[in-house]
């Protein structure tokens, strides 16, 4: 069945999920259920669970944490206590050893008692109030850069950042402010100016690792680039650190929370 965008827009995340749930909707989230947080996912083993909460601790704009499970939990309790993180997300990554074993559209089948689910904030949550201020951009989707993340135990790798080009000086400042008010969804930018000074030499082009990174033109003169973190970072640092297992959400596919966006903006 196909749904407009009005009716993905105004779908409240329970009715969303339970689509994800039966397999109706397996594209990506990033138009639905409009004013409600959306989180990127994190699964682990217990064994990695320290050090990768220490790592977004030390990491808290690609890595801002929402929620954490308890081993075994899948009810993310904290953001959507009827939700099971196992079923509720369209499309899942698995690695193994820094490698893509799988993209599922559930992972049940990689369940273990053992796993601790992370709950990621996501920065679709401040776009809704960007949205709402009447600003307008260019998305370029996520980019990996030279920026180091701040090592914790085994987990190290880079920043992944996704930038988006402003029209004018006015309308990039305030989006400065608007998304600084929403430090649990990647706050303010950690880069402002050329992407080459942070290791993106390809802006506007395609990534097969990132599906949602179409061709776009590159930036125009007078515009201003802003570059947020994203948290697709854990997925770089899966690959970087050779970590033995770990499950995420497949870049675009994020988890829909039941809190609106605003319920964790700072006043």
């Amino acid at each position: 069945m196909k749904y407009s965008s009005d009716e993905l827009k105004s779908m409240k995340p329970k009715e969303f999920r339970s689509l994800v749930r039966k397999g109706a909707w397996t594209d990506v989230s990033l138009e639905v259920c409009q004013g409600f947080s959306q989180a990127n996912m994190v699964i682990l083993p217990r064994e990695y669970a320290f050090e990768f909460l220490l790592f977004c601790n030390r990491n808290p704009q690609p890595c801002p944490v929402l929620d954490v499970t308890e081993p075994g939990e899948v009810h993310p309790k904290s953001i959507a206590p009827d939700a099971d993180i196992r079923t509720d997300l369209p499309g899942y990554r698995v690695y193994e050893k820094g490698e893509i074993i799988d993209e599922p559209t559930d992972i049940v089948k990689y369940w273990k008692d053992d796993l601790v689910g992370f709950m990621l904030g996501c920065s679709r949550s401040f776009v809704w109030a960007m949205r709402t201020a009447n600003l307008s951009w260019r998305e370029y989707g996520p980019y990996p850069t030279s920026i180091p993340c701040k090592s914790a135990g085994r987990f190290h790798g880079h920043m992944v950042v996704t930038p988006r080009a402003f029209f004018d000086a006015k309308s990039a400042v305030r989006a400065v402010q608007i998304s600084s008010r929403h430090i649990y969804m990647h706050g303010a930018p950690v880069f402002i100016g050329a992407p080459g000074e942070i290791g993106i030499e390809n802006l506007g082009q395609y990534d097969a690792f990132f599906p949602r990174r179409p061709v776009k033109e590159p930036p125009k003169p007078g515009e201003t680039l802003l570059y947020w973190g994203c948290g697709i970072t854990p997925q770089i640092a899966a690959m970087e650190s050779k970590i033995p297992f770990m499950i995420t959400h497949k870049p675009a596919h994020m988890f829909v929370s039941d809190l609106m966006s605003e319920e964790l903006a700072i006043l």
